[in-house]
């Protein structure tokens, strides 16, 4: 058995290798056209850049834009509010003048009184120029949406139940809303 032929060894390592060697290698249109794209998507991303920075500028503008809105609101707000305090203000200031010039006009009570009340019919009419009306009257029939009990009398003859027998403070009405109640007492069947 020693007769036997044995195979000749073949040489498929160097047959791989030359396969290896004999595949194409990019061609140069290839790599052109790989060159081309790159080239165009370089060009993308620098139009995409400059879109950002187009962007980024557009948005910082408008966020300096709503700052300074922001700033002319807030200053309109305070220049309002201190308008409306002037306005609530003028009433006062009579009623403060005018109390002045009763008091100097003499110190017996008797000749206050009328002054007194002048002051107070100026100062009604002052807050009813402003749209201001007075809530809470004796005899009105008491509203938990306009005044305010402060106690509970038992209804005398003459009287309905759940009608106002006193006024401790008259309440105010701006429009339709409610300034301040009135604090009355109030009659209550017991």
């Amino acid at each position: 058995m020693t007769d036997q032929v044995k195979p000749e060894p073949t040489n498929d390592v160097t047959e791989d290798t030359t396969e290896v060697a004999e595949q194409p290698s990019t061609s140069d249109s290839e790599l052109e056209l790989l060159h081309v794209e790159l080239l165009n998507k370089q060009a993308e991303l620098e139009t995409m850049k400059v879109q950002v920075d187009d962007y980024k500028d557009k948005y910082m503008r408008s966020q300096a834009d709503l700052q300074t809105y922001r700033r002319r609101v807030q200053g309109d707000i305070e220049r309002a509010r201190d308008a409306g305090l002037e306005s609530a203000l003028l009433p006062v200031m009579s009623v403060y003048d005018d109390l002045g010039r009763a008091l100097a006009m003499s110190t017996d009570p008797e000749k206050l009184i009328p002054g007194i009340a002048s002051v107070r019919e100026g100062l009604e009419r002052n807050l009813d120029m402003l749209g201001i009306k007075k809530v809470g009257e004796k005899g009105e029939t008491f509203n938990p949406e306009l005044h305010e009990a402060l106690t509970m009398l038992p209804v005398p003859e003459g009287a309905e139940p759940g009608t106002i027998a006193e006024v401790y403070a008259v309440g105010f009405m701006k429009s339709e809303k409610l300034v301040r109640p009135a604090k009355v007492v109030v009659y209550q069947e017991s």
